[in-house]
């Protein structure tokens, strides 16, 4: 999978000045065959420049070009094609649906392509510390916890590219470095790559290439 960013602007950025080797307003390319770090100040895009490249906001002068089109240019029908198979999202805000479980969370997303069958979504809750909140509604939750589950809704589908909005904010150490390893083992099950933001922090990734905003 291919995103080009062509000359892209946020509406909010325009005038601003930006720094010399900011990604905003250059030809950019990233390519789902690879993995990359997204960094920058707080309030400098990097939560906006992931929307863009889901495609969930389009408040930008340029264009981005997804596998050969824009994103105008495909209907919904395969812009939700693009989003169950080859683009999977976590959200900085998480957005779990708060009156249902942890497992009913990953339920309702898994049935969009019955990737993973119930035990295997349990065992994943399970291994990411959550055994005992399987039937806990999300709502309740702490950040952490919902991160957790967040993260994993966002795993269970097929993609290409993995697009994660500071998925480590609320994990402590353990969790941050369980969640690498579940990151990185799910990327080489499906050949795919990532786009992960940071405030500055690689958290021992090594990725390919960093982005910098």
């Amino acid at each position: 999978m291919i995103i080009a960013f062509d000359n892209v602007l946020p509406y909010p950025l325009r005038g601003s000045s930006l720094d010399k080797n900011s990604a905003w307003k250059s030809n950019l390319v990233v390519d789902s065959s690879q993995n990359h770090l997204l960094v920058s100040d707080s309030g400098k895009g990097k939560t906006t420049f992931l929307a863009f490249a889901f495609g969930s906001r389009t408040d930008y002068d340029g264009k981005i070009i997804v596998d050969g089109n824009t994103w105008t240019e495909y209907s919904i029908d395969q812009v939700s094609e693009i989003r169950r198979y080859k683009l999977a999202y976590l959200p900085q805000d998480i957005r779990l649906f708060p009156k249902l479980s942890a497992l009913e969370n990953l339920q309702i997303k898994n049935n969009l392509t019955l990737q993973r069958s119930e035990e295997e979504l349990i065992e994943l809750l399970s291994d990411f510390g959550l055994d005992k909140q399987i039937k806990q509604s999300a709502g309740t939750l702490s950040l952490g916890q919902q991160q957790r589950v967040g993260l994993l809704r966002a795993l269970i589908q097929p993609f290409e590219l993995l697009l994660l909005d500071e998925p480590f904010s609320h994990l402590d150490q353990n969790n941050i470095e369980l969640a690498i390893q579940l990151i990185h083992k799910t990327c080489n099950d499906n050949n795919a790559g990532y786009i992960i933001s940071s405030l500055g922090s690689d958290y021992g990734l090594s990725p390919d290439k960093t982005i910098l905003l």
